[in-house]
């Protein structure tokens, strides 16, 4: 809803925007009676505060209406056929679910960096408590590594950072120890 009332307000402010410049270039070369009567009327103060006002409006809807849309960006390789393009969004999709076939792993959120010759990837992982969070690190980023290169085919996969966030849970109790029996 939101972007088809931007969309709307962008239509209305431009056709407005459209016929004042029109009405003035009209007025000033082709009929200057009725530039006159433009010039006339913008010297009323309703009209010309009225014509600030709609001026203002539409610079500031173009920003309003601007912000928050993020454009997707892609991520080229190029092979012996042509070029791919994978979004952004997409490889971390894919890596987020890598993330959940780890049952050490509650939650993964993941953002890329696109360097000149590389992609880095950062992960922030909440872990479950009990695991030891070294060897964790070190199979997600290999898991991640791999998985990238052979399904995505991006081979230029720079650092792998992980930032684990929360550690979540208790810690799983130790199993007892079985005590020997005397015989």
């Amino acid at each position: 809803m939101k972007a088809r009332s931007g969309r709307l307000g962008d239509f209305v402010m431009t056709l407005l925007l459209l016929l004042i410049g029109a009405g003035l270039i009209y007025g000033s070369l082709v009929n200057t009676a009725v530039g006159q009567r433009i010039a006339d009327a913008l010297q009323r103060p309703i009209v010309g505060a009225g014509l600030g006002v709609i001026l203002i409006l539409s610079v500031v809807l173009r920003w309003v209406g601007g912000c928050g849309k993020k454009k997707d960006t892609f991520i080229n390789f190029h092979s012996e056929d042509g070029s791919v393009g994978i979004s952004t969004k997409a490889i971390c999709d894919f890596i987020e679910r890598i993330g959940k076939e780890f049952s050490a792993i509650k939650s993964i959120d993941s953002t890329l960096n696109k360097g000149k010759d590389s992609v880095d990837i950062a992960l922030s992982v909440k872990v479950v408590a009990g695991n030891k969070i070294p060897e964790l690190s070190h199979v997600l980023q290999q898991r991640v590594r791999e998985s990238v290169r052979e399904s995505l085919g991006l081979e230029e996969i720079g650092n792998i950072t992980i930032k684990v966030q929360e550690i979540v849970g208790d810690p799983a109790k130790p199993a007892p120890e079985e005590i020997p029996v005397a015989e």
